[in-house]
Order: C-alpha cells, then structure tokens, then sequence
C-alpha cells in the first residue's frame, strides 16, 4: 500500500506544484488549505480538499488523521510561524504521521532565533523520520505580486536590497524536490540547502527580465524607509513587512549568495537558471 500524503498550504506557490506533481505521478493526496473553495477550484475532483488552518485547532483532525506522511509549508514571512506550527506538528505526530517534510528557509539553521528554526528543532526532536528543505528566495516572486505589478506598469524593481546578490531558486525545482522525497524513504533525517545554479544581483535580474519582456527594465536601490511605504499599499501585515525587510537586510548582508550543491544532487539535473525562469514567464511582465 503507498503511503497518504497531505500538502498543506495547497493553493499557495510551491503547495500547488506539489499537488500537481504527486497527483501526475498518481500518489493519493489530500489537500489542505486555508480557502478549500479556491483549491476545489484549482484541482476540480482530482484531490480531496480539506480545510486547514493553523490557528483552528478543529480543522487539524480531518486532514492529519489520514495521512502517513506530510508536507508542512509556513505561511509566507511569518515571524510567528512556530507559534502556529509547532502545536500542529506535535498533533500530526500524535495522530500518526511517520515522515514530515518542512519547508524551512535558507540559513534557517545559523539563526536560532527565527521562528522556522524552532519548527526545525521542533521536527528533528519529535522522533519521526523528518527532512528540512531550505530553499533560497522563489523566482517567481517576481512573477507575482507587488514586484511583478511594477515591472509590468513602470518597468523597476524597487527593493531594499542593495547590491547584495541571491541564488534565487526555481518554486518548480523544489517543488520537484519536495515530491520526490515525500515518497522515498532515502532522505529520511536529511536537511538540504535549494538553490539556483548562480547567484544575481537585482541589476542583472532586471537585465534579464527585460531582454524576453521586450522592453525596459531597471533596478532602483531604495532605503528601508521606502520599502515599507511601499509595503503599506499591500495586505500584508505589520509583522510579514518586518519580516521581508529583514530579509532584505540579509540579501545586503550578503547571506543569500550562496549556491548550494544539494538541487542538483536532488534533481539529477543542473538546477532552474534565472533566464529560463525568464522565457517561461514572460507573459506576467508585458
């Protein structure tokens, strides 16, 4: 009998690649998320849909009770991430579950104060089998949102971000990643850095995004202060802005250059680059 995997966080970035991906390679999945009716109607009939939220301790019983195994995505820049996750994880173990993999962040590791490394210690202690993926930024983060809005209607990307320089990873690499290793027992107690296969500064994204846009693009260099004006015309919270800001911080800082081994090592191929990530979306900048 094959093992019952539920991807929680099903309708977000890398949760909905997951799905797809389990669903081709016909492994039986549940799919839980905070809005069941936009999941029903991104997967139609193909997966049942739960709803599951974190803060709703009675939606937890309906998703864990059936699953042998988990995928555990954080909502996106949470300061309090392990607030909300750590009593569900301690849950799904209780219930059952024999393998969770957590999608944690880049560097989590060497921060112990940042709330994913407390889901991870948390994880690693449960005595289940577990794996920590820790992917760098998405690519598609500038296919998507605020950033992909202004190179769309003015043509910049305004970050705080200085000249820092990224290993942006491909959501379709990890989300490739995160399948396979939810349905091998060869990655059991392993933690992985996912990165791309270079890393860019901001100029040179806007370099690339430009030449398949058809049209100018540039980088503009912006303080804190602006960033969170910026931020404020958003949805997002007091708490997820300090979050991305911080994050930018750390971009400046030079903590996200690294390009780790582990994609590859994975995939069995030569991970996402940023260009092709460029051509394949295109359309989202014009």
């Amino acid at each position: 009998m094959t093992d019952k995997i539920l991807v929680t966080g099903a309708t977000g970035k890398l949760g909905g690649e997951v799905v797809r991906r389990l669903l081709a390679d016909g492994v039986e999945v549940k799919a839980g998320t905070r809005n069941p009716e936009r999941c029903a109607k991104l997967f139609a009939d193909a997966v049942e849909v739960v709803h599951l939220d974190y803060d709703v301790t009675e939606s937890w019983d309906a998703a864990v009770q059936w699953a042998d195994r988990v995928l555990l995505v954080p909502p996106p820049f949470d300061p309090d991430a392990d607030v909300r996750m750590v009593p569900f994880l301690d849950w799904a173990v209780q219930s059952g579950t024999r393998h969770v993999v957590l999608v944690s962040a880049m560097g989590a590791d060497a921060r112990e104060h940042l709330s994913l490394r407390q889901v991870e210690r948390r994880l690693t202690g449960t005595g289940v089998a577990w794996t920590i993926l820790r992917p760098n930024i998405y690519m598609q983060n500038f296919a998507r949102g605020f950033v992909s809005r202004s190179i769309r209607d003015a043509g910049v990307i305004r970050l705080s971000a200085g000249e820092g320089r990224v290993s942006f990873v491909d959501v379709r690499d990890v989300s490739e990643i995160a399948a396979r290793v939810l349905v091998r027992n060869d990655d059991f107690d392993k933690a992985y850095t996912l990165t791309g296969p270079a890393a860019l500064g901001h100029a040179e994204v806007a370099q690339t995004i430009a030449a398949v846009a058809g049209k100018p693009v540039q980088y503009e260099a912006i303080d804190d202060e602006r960033m969170r004006e910026l931020l404020g015309a958003t949805q997002w919270s007091a708490a997820q802005v300090d979050t991305f800001v911080a994050l930018l911080g750390a971009i400046r800082a030079g903590e996200r250059e690294t390009v780790s081994d582990d994609a590859q090592l994975l995939l069995g191929r030569a991970p996402t680059s940023f260009e092709r990530f460029a051509r394949d979306h295109a359309a989202s900048w014009r």
